[in-house]
């Protein structure tokens, strides 16, 4: 026994069956370009993230370079027995490898230590001023020492009468 709209019932079925077939076609074709769309920006954002961690690992790498021009220029004047001329080359040669650093970065990613070098030339020339100065107040210092004590002898031997004048 069949019902009386047999063919309507057919086609209707059909068209469900091709409606059907069409949508999963259709999602699985929207998962596949999702998944490749996906893959492609996991793999650019991968790419990134490396760049910026060697960029990372390169402003950490001029943080301790700063630090320990900073650490030797302060030690420096600290103590009398450190040798200044081979303080001064080796400061000269660690500012030198701070530069050579920076001019291979972007100037967008070493803005700050771009700006830091020039005042570190000047903290440098100000530091060997003071001191330079500091050795010659040192210098002064000790010959007005001298000279004291010798003023103290002659006022002393002039005192008792030691000296002897000439006339």
């Amino acid at each position: 026994m069949k019902a009386q709209n047999y063919v309507d019932i057919r086609k209707a079925i059909i068209k469900f069956t091709w409606y059907l077939v069409a949508s999963v076609v259709m999602t699985t074709c929207f998962f596949f370009f999702f998944m490749k769309t996906s893959s492609v920006e996991v793999s650019k954002i991968l790419n990134k993230t490396k760049d910026y961690d060697k960029i990372q690992s390169i402003q950490l790498d001029l943080k301790e370079k700063a630090d320990s021009l900073y650490f030797y220029a302060t030690w420096i004047s600290s103590d009398s027995r450190i040798n200044y001329r081979l303080m001064q080359s080796m400061l000269s040669e660690k500012k030198m490898q701070f530069s050579n650093q920076l001019s291979e970065l972007s100037k967008e990613d070493c803005l700050l230590y771009r700006k830091l070098a020039p005042q570190m030339n000047t903290f440098f020339n100000t530091k060997d001023s003071l001191l330079a100065v500091t050795l010659d107040l040192d210098a002064v210092r000790a010959d007005l020492i001298r000279c004291t004590g010798e003023n103290r002898k002659v006022t002393r031997n002039l005192a008792i009468g030691g000296l002897t004048s000439a006339k």
